[in-house]
């Protein structure tokens, strides 16, 4: 028995629709990242955790409501109770196309959440930006390796998980001195995306994979700097993580003081998209940059500029200290 069905009291644990391998079997047939699994595990393991509380064996539409709501109760934050809502009603019908157990989940009540029209994260000022891009400094292999990150989530407002999956061989020369870069984007399996990287930015990932020596396609395109790989002592270290790359441009960010918390590694994601709106970028073309689902995700990065360039409060204020 996994970690995933030991949360279950003996009225549920031997259920086939709660049992591991369906679980695995659900997964497995959402074609998702390891990341993204794990996210999908952790959500069904909340689900069956409350229906282990609450006794139930045979769930019905209340039942799933009342996770819901119960989720609701504890204050949960809109994005979790979307995220549990969502991968619940992904479970139950995967459960009902395979005549396991009827789609429960089909006539749920809709999740009503506010609607956010800004990020959650800031973006970074020009000026934060070019600080945090001259903050690495050195020629070692590990600043080469950081500058060059740094560059490219500066530049093309890729995601930390997409700069630890990439491989050298997913850059391809564009004929204008850049890379193409083949991208597996968040939640995808496969490298079916396509990111420009600029001839500046390029300049400072050869710089880099110079200094790693002779590599191979299929190596990591960063990894870590320890020779310790084990199959070959004369390559170094192993693929970065997500989280190693986030807490590396967290450690900059704070080295040239951006110290607030609403500032993360994605808030480089957040800069690309509205300086390319700012020098008059197609708003398509910035969705396509980013790989967005639908043109009204991108969209936010418009509100979050209009209230940056809204003069209405600086008016008032203006009027108001100015008669003091």
């Amino acid at each position: 028995m996994t970690a995933i069905t030991k949360v279950t009291n003996t009225a549920i644990a031997n259920v086939e629709y709660f049992s591991a391998s369906t679980i695995e079997e659900f997964i497995a047939s959402r074609h998702c990242a390891p990341n993204t699994a794990r996210t999908y595990r952790n959500a069904l393991r909340q689900l069956l955790k409350h229906f282990a509380a609450q006794g139930i064996s045979t769930p019905t539409t209340a039942d799933v409501d009342g996770f819901i709501n119960g989720l609701r109760g504890a204050k949960k934050s809109d994005s979790t109770l979307r995220l549990y809502s969502t991968v619940t009603s992904l479970y139950f019908s995967f459960l009902g196309n395979r005549g396991i157990y009827p789609d429960v989940a089909a006539d749920a009540a809709p999740l009503k959440l506010r609607k956010t029209t800004t990020h959650k994260k800031k973006s970074l000022s020009l000026e934060q930006a070019q600080k945090l891009l001259a903050a690495v400094k050195g020629d070692s292999l590990i600043a080469c390796r950081d500058r060059a990150i740094v560059a490219l989530v500066l530049s093309c407002g890729v995601r930390t998980c997409e700069i630890s999956r990439a491989d050298v061989g997913d850059l391809s020369d564009d004929g204008c001195g850049g890379y193409f870069w083949s991208v597996q984007g968040k939640g995808r399996i496969q490298k079916d995306a396509q990111v420009r990287v600029a001839p500046a930015v390029r300049a400072l990932i050869d710089s880099y994979l110079e200094l790693r020596g002779k590599i191979e396609d299929a190596e990591p395109l960063f990894t870590s700097t320890s020779r310790n790989v084990g199959w070959d002592k004369n390559k170094y270290g192993v693929r970065l993580s997500e989280q190693s790359i986030g807490k590396m441009i967290k450690l900059v960010m704070k080295s040239v003081g951006i110290n607030d918390r609403r500032i993360t590694a994605h808030s480089t994601r957040h800069f690309a998209a509205t300086t390319a709106i700012k020098n008059g970028v197609d708003l398509r073309e910035v969705s396509a940059m980013l790989r967005h689902a639908s043109l009204n995700v991108t969209m936010t990065y418009l509100h979050d500029l209009s209230v940056e360039n809204r003069r209405a409060e600086m008016s008032v204020a203006n009027s108001l200290f100015s008669a003091a």
